[in-house]
């Protein structure tokens, strides 16, 4: 059994979405487990994922790994700064609640604070940010509170702003502590969990609508929805789409960055 086909076979039990896995470390990472387990095979490793829920649990974070770097997507944040949490403040909130999503080492939410830091808290002092940032991979949330970071992952960040806010020590650049601390790092599956309540903005890009099947990213975006304050936005990932019945849910607010409006029934 060859790699392919190992995955067009295993991926419906995961609830995933069979797709070509362009990146050899993804290869790599599952020949390396099936090594751990003493298995011979790809074939023995499928038998061995359909009886352990466990392992199935496993192989979908190895398969879901996603590259994260500060401020991918420039123009993403520019809007976000720009044009949403504007949109949002208008309503006279008094904190402004962001949830990353799949947050992996948590170059997405430190940005989201970086992006208040230096562009908008002055502009609303009464206002207080709450990131929540999520992923059900353990190790990669260990990381996140340590907040050391390779070149390629501060690459983005315009230069003034990894001057004032990072420390270059031993080959890493480390985020200062108050960035950090803006941030709340929880595990969390978004598949099996409930989601977090009244939240104004959330962001869930290169996760479930890029792997998750079109069943399990339907489940997923309906909690968002249930997530997300009235009017509220959703921004997914740059070549991503959201499942054809999304009109009930979200109309887009802004297209080419991929940000969604949450449907509000009063309105229409």
């Amino acid at each position: 059994m060859e790699f392919d086909q190992f995955l067009t076979e295993i991926c419906p039990a995961l609830g995933l979405q069979w797709r070509r896995f362009e990146r050899r470390g993804i290869r790599r990472r599952v020949e390396r487990r099936i090594i751990e387990l003493g298995l011979p095979s790809f074939e023995a490793y499928s038998l061995r994922i359909q009886k352990d829920p466990e392992e199935q649990k496993h192989l979908a974070q190895i398969l879901t790994v996603t590259i994260s770097r500060f401020f991918r997507d420039r123009e993403v944040f520019e809007k976000i700064e720009t044009s949403v949490i504007p949109a949002i403040l208008r309503k006279d909130r008094r904190v402004l609640r962001v949830w990353s999503i799949g947050c992996a080492s948590g170059e997405e939410p430190y940005s989201l604070a970086l992006l208040w830091q230096e562009k908008l808290v002055g502009y609303h002092p009464g206002v207080q940010l709450s990131i929540l940032a999520t992923d059900i991979d353990e190790g990669l949330l260990r990381r996140t509170h340590e907040g050391r970071y390779k070149r390629s992952s501060v690459e983005e960040i315009p230069g003034d702003i990894l001057a004032r806010f990072f420390k270059y020590e031993s080959g890493f650049y480390v985020l200062d502590e108050p960035i950090r601390e803006r941030v709340e790092f929880k595990k969390h599956d978004v598949i099996n969990e409930q989601p977090f309540p009244e939240m104004d903005l959330v962001l869930c890009r290169n996760l479930a609508f890029t792997y998750f099947s079109q069943q399990r990213q339907m489940d997923v975006l309906k909690k968002i929805a249930s997530s997300l304050n009235e009017e509220c936005f959703l921004v997914i990932g740059e070549n991503e789409s959201l499942p054809l019945t999304y009109p009930t849910l979200f109309v887009p607010a802004f297209t080419k960055e991929k940000i969604y409006q949450k449907f509000s029934r009063a309105k229409n």
